[in-house]
C-alpha cells in the first residue's frame, strides 16, 4: 500500500512537467524525494568547485606550449592537434560538472572533470528547483549563471566571426526517438539561449568542404541556410572526430576545419576538448606541490580534495592501497575497472567502448549508501554528487545514485537544504 501512494504521488508530480524524461524503458530515473545536505556541505562543495576550477583551467592551458608529441603521448589523438588551440570563448569550457564523492568520515573528493558536454543539466537548473519547492527545501542551485554563461559564450562566438551581424545560430543534438534523455536536455538548453535559435538534427546538418555551384563551404540547415554558430551540447569533440558521412568522409574534420578557418564557430571551442580528458588529473596530481604552479591555497586544495593518481597501477601496488582504472576519454562510467589493493579486479563497467585509450590509476575511495524508494520499494545505492560550472563559477548540484560503478542506468535525486528561520 505505502509504494502505491508513492507511484501515484510520483506519477501526480512527474506529470506537471511532460518536457523532461522522468523515465526511461524500464528504469525509474528521476526519483521522488530530494538530498538534504547541510548548508555548510554545500558551501564546501561550491568551494572545492570554485578553486578545482581554476586549477583545472591553469593546467588545461599548458597544452598550447607542448609538441605533437608530448600531446599523443598525453593521451590527445593526433587528428586534433590543429585544432585544441581554438580556445575562443570567455573560459575553456563554457559549462562543465565536477563529479565529488561526499565519503562516511566527512571528506570531499573529486573523482573527475566533466569538461565538454556534461549531463545532468535539465535536472540540476530546472528540475531541482520543482522537487525544492515540493518538498519545501532551499534550491542551492542558480539558472542564471547558465543563462549568462550562453549569452557571453554567443557573444564571443560572434566576435570570432568577426563581429558577424544577425548570425545564424543552430542548437544540435538526436532526435526524440533517437535519444529522449538529449533530445530533452537540448530543448532544455535552447530555451536558456537569449537568441532566436533554430534546433536541427544533428544528422540532418550539411557540410560542404569546399566551393561548390549549389552552396559556398559551411555548413548549413536542411533549408540550406548558412549556420553561423553551432552549439552542440551533447556530442562532444571526441565524437567529432570520428564522424563520417554514408560515403566514409571525415566530416567531423572537415567541420573543424571550418572552425579553424572561421567559417564556423561551435560551442564550446575546440579547446575543451582539453579539459575533458582524465589525464589532467595525474598532471594535477603530479605538480600539486610546485609553487611555481599553484597558490598555497591551491596546493592546499589538491591535496584536500583530489585523489592520488598516476598513469601506472605501480604505486598503488607497492603500498597495498585499492585503485581504480579510467581512460582518459571515456563517459557514464564506461571502461572502469576498479582493482583492490593485491591488485585482483574486483568489479568493471558493464560496457567497454574506450578499451583503445591511455589509461589513469586513481585511488579507490568507497562511495557512500543511501536508501532510495522506487516502484518496487526501497533499495540500497550508492551516490555521488555532480557540481556544475557555468559562467565560470559553481553554480548547480545534482546527485547520481547507483552501484559501485556510476553507469548510464543511475538515477537523479534532488539536492536542497533547510531553510534557516532567524530569530
Amino acid at each position: 500500500m505505502e509504494h502505491d501512494i508513492y507511484c501515484k504521488q510520483r506519477q501526480l508530480f512527474y506529470c506537471q512537467f511532460p518536457n523532461f524524461f522522468s523515465d526511461f524503458e524500464d528504469l525509474e530515473y528521476a526519483l521522488y524525494d530530494v538530498m538534504e545536505l547541510p548548508k555548510e556541505k554545500i558551501d564546501e562543495i561550491y568551494y572545492a568547485s570554485n578553486i578545482l576550477w581554476q586549477i583545472f583551467l591553469k593546467v588545461g592551458k599548458q597544452f598550447k606550449h607542448l609538441t605533437a608529441e608530448q600531446l599523443v603521448a598525453l593521451g590527445i589523438r593526433s587528428e586534433m592537434i590543429p585544432y585544441i588551440g581554438l580556445d575562443y570563448l570567455q573560459q575553456q569550457s563554457i559549462l562543465a560538472r565536477f563529479d565529488f564523492i561526499c565519503t562516511e568520515d566527512g571528506n570531499i573528493k573529486c573523482l573527475e572533470l566533466n569538461g565538454e558536454t556534461p549531463f545532468l543539466v535539465q535536472e540540476t537548473f530546472e528540475m531541482n528547483d520543482q522537487l525544492c519547492q515540493h518538498f519545501q527545501l532551499v534550491n542551492p542551485n542558480d539558472v542564471t549563471a547558465l543563462h549568462k554563461t550562453l549569452s557571453g559564450a554567443l557573444f564571443a562566438a560572434m566576435h570570432y566571426l568577426d563581429d558577424v551581424k544577425k548570425p545564424t545560430i543552430v542548437i544540435t543534438g538526436k532526435t526524440a526517438q533517437q535519444d529522449y534523455e538529449e533530445y530533452c536536455q537540448v530543448q532544455f538548453l535552447k530555451t536558456c539561449v537569449p537568441f532566436d535559435i533554430e534546433y536541427v538534427p544533428i544528422d540532418k546538418l550539411i557540410i560542404f568542404s569546399e566551393d561548390t555551384p549549389d552552396a559556398k563551404r559551411g555548413l548549413y540547415t536542411p533549408s540550406m541556410d548558412r549556420i553561423d554558430i553551432l552549439y552542440r551540447p551533447a556530442h562532444p569533440v571526441e565524437f567529432i572526430i570520428d564522424d563520417l558521412s554514408p560515403d566514409g568522409e571525415r566530416i567531423g574534420l572537415q567541420l573543424l576545419d571550418l572552425v579553424k578557418d572561421r567559417q564556423l564557430a561551435i560551442i564550446n571551442a575546440p579547446a575543451a576538448y582539453v579539459l575533458q580528458s582524465k589525464i589532467l588529473l595525474w598532471l594535477i596530481w603530479e605538480r600539486k606541490n610546485d609553487p611555481l604552479l599553484f597558490t598555497a591555497e591551491e596546493r592546499a586544495a589538491i591535496t584536500k580534495y583530489m585523489l592520488p593518481t598516476f598513469i601506472s597501477a605501480e604505486p598503488f601496488l607497492a603500498d597495498g592501497v585499492p585503485y581504480v582504472k579510467k581512460p582518459v576519454y571515456s563517459r557514464e562510467g564506461n571502461t572502469v575497472e576498479i582493482y583492490a589493493s593485491n591488485g585482483s579486479k574486483t568489479n568493471g563497467s558493464a560496457y567497454n567502448h574506450y578499451d583503445d585509450n591511455l589509461f589513469i590509476y586513481q585511488q579507490y575511495v568507497e562511495m557512500p549508501s543511501i536508501n532510495i524508494q522506487q516502484a518496487d520499494g526501497f533499495h540500497s545505492k550508492k551516490w555521488l554528487i555532480g557540481s556544475f560550472i557555468a559562467d565560470n563559477r559553481a553554480c548547480g548540484l545534482s546527485c547520481r545514485v547507483g552501484n559501485q560503478i556510476t553507469e548510464w542506468d543511475s538515477h537523479w535525486l534532488a539536492v536542497g537544504y533547510k531553510a534557516v528561520l532567524l530569530k
